[in-house]
């Protein structure tokens, strides 16, 4: 990935905001792999892949995939993902190409082969079989793969990601605690090496960047934030106050109620509602969590008029009464 200080920035940037609008309270972690890989595009000789990280800490939402979409897109680059967990002789077989029950397009050289240009995502490499390890960690220092024929693909223009659930809580701690980059990430060598990643792996990455825990404070704004933006999208004011605190319970906790079939079920049928209301006249609406859905309710003055009998006997006993 031969690039000009501009177009780094570019894809710098293009990677930052898609992340940071995709992903909620992780921007420490974002700016830090945006940095690694600027210094890569600064540093990147012809004997290494353009990097090799590890991704450590909660997963919370599936944050390590969120992060691993929007890089990919502003890399340009082409992604695939191997889930190198046991047992010997699956996926962790695949991506060498030696399984013979799978197709060689499906292999990490032949992958590479027609997209040099990469972003390969590792799931679980603590657990992967030695062969596999030691493959890879070849790769890495010699920038060559060899697939089962002896055939090699270079690994210059790849980016490897390395994801591991290994001492999340503990990196997920650190991360709040700790906001120098390099002291985070020789702390989290010694978290990760403590709980049995692999010390040759870990000497062998450019670095580790740590997701944090998010409290439950963080973790319900997010969730009010999310329902606030989805009526706003659809061209409506949510009142203030307008949330009914069970929604941010079961959203936290989506067990009970109409959170129990699924959330994402449940915010599509909202975004159904909102439209309707919208089509309707409502401009300010409060939301209410309802047995099998979230309640719409318009709460606009306009609306609370046209509800009322527009004249008659009713009308006018209304205002003599007043």
């Amino acid at each position: 990935m031969t690039t000009d200080v501009n177009t780094t920035q570019a894809i710098l940037e293009k990677f930052r905001t898609a992340a940071k609008d995709d992903i909620f309270g992780q921007d420490a972690a974002i700016d830090a792999l945006a940095a690694e890989l600027a210094h890569r595009f600064e540093t990147h000789s012809d004997d290494r892949p353009l990097g090799v990280f590890v991704l450590a800490g909660p997963d919370a939402n599936d944050t390590k995939a969120g992060i691993f979409h929007p890089f990919t897109a502003a890399l340009g680059a082409a992604g695939h993902f191997y889930d190198l967990s046991p047992p010997w002789g699956g996926e962790d077989a695949i991506i060498l190409g030696l399984n013979r029950g799978f197709p060689q397009s499906m292999s990490l050289p032949q992958f590479l082969r027609g997209n040099p240009k990469s972003v390969i995502v590792l799931n679980a490499i603590e657990r992967a079989h030695p062969t596999i390890v030691s493959r890879l960690m070849s790769a890495w220092t010699n920038n060559v793969l060899q697939d089962p024929s002896g055939r090699e693909v270079s690994t210059r223009e790849a980016v490897f990601i390395l994801k591991t659930e290994l001492a999340q809580g503990e990196i997920g701690e650190l991360a709040r605690q700790e906001s120098d980059p390099d002291r985070l990430h020789v702390s989290a060598v010694k978290l990760l090496a403590d709980a049995g990643f692999p010390i040759p792996v870990l000497r062998s990455v450019d670095a580790v960047i740590c997701l944090k825990r998010l409290t439950t404070g963080e973790l319900t704004r997010r969730h009010c934030q999310g329902l606030e933006d989805q009526v706003h999208a659809h061209g409506l004011v949510l009142e203030e106050g307008g949330l009914d605190a069970r929604l941010v319970t079961y959203g936290l906790h989506p067990v009970l109620g109409a959170y129990a079939n699924g959330v994402q079920a449940l915010l599509d049928r909202l975004d159904v509602d909102l439209a309707l209301a919208k089509a309707k006249g409502a401009g300010k609406v409060r939301l209410v969590l309802g047995e099998e859905s979230i309640l719409v309710l318009p709460v606009d003055r306009a609306l609370e008029e046209d509800a009322a009998p527009p004249s008659g006997t009713d009308d006018q006993e209304v205002r003599g009464n007043e």
